[in-house]
């Protein structure tokens, strides 16, 4: 089980922050690995609403789908993976705070592949989190945008 608490400060409001972050076409641009992401449901992003995901994590094409779990604007989104390679869940938490936002992002996750190499995964997922806030930080603050990975 892949375990992730990481955290980030980023000097914008926190709708905007909300905006870029949960809006599943910026994913490719500020996290690793995202190849593609969709929601695959009719109507507005809420409760209940179902996306799809292919990413490429140590050298494994992994798909998935799921459906988002909570969500409350400028306060947290949670997705529910319910098929494909991962299982599990992954949520940001959204906190306003003088001058900017504090986005929190946890996750248990389960990869179907990779379940023999606990530990070496669990550490790569944390490190990816870290280094993928950072790139959103850059990006949210310097209107960067690095080279999608």
């Amino acid at each position: 089980m892949i375990q992730i608490h990481e955290s980030v400060f980023i000097r914008q409001p926190v709708e905007r922050v909300f905006e870029y972050v949960t809006d599943l076409s910026n994913n490719p641009a500020w996290q690793s690995g995202i190849l593609a992401t969709a929601i695959t449901s009719e109507g507005a992003v809420g409760v209940g609403s179902t996306y799809s995901c292919v990413n490429r994590f140590m050298g494994i094409r992994i798909e998935s789908a799921g459906k988002i779990l909570e969500y409350e604007p400028n306060r947290l989104c949670t997705y529910l993976f319910t098929s494909g390679s991962v299982s599990g869940e992954s949520r940001f938490v959204f906190e306003s705070q003088d001058e900017g936002t504090l986005l929190t992002t946890s996750g248990r996750l389960k990869l179907k592949h990779l379940k023999l190499a606990g530990f070496l995964v669990n550490r790569k997922a944390r490190h990816q989190a870290r280094h993928d806030l950072q790139k959103l930080k850059t990006i949210m603050e310097n209107g960067a945008h690095p080279p999608i990975s």
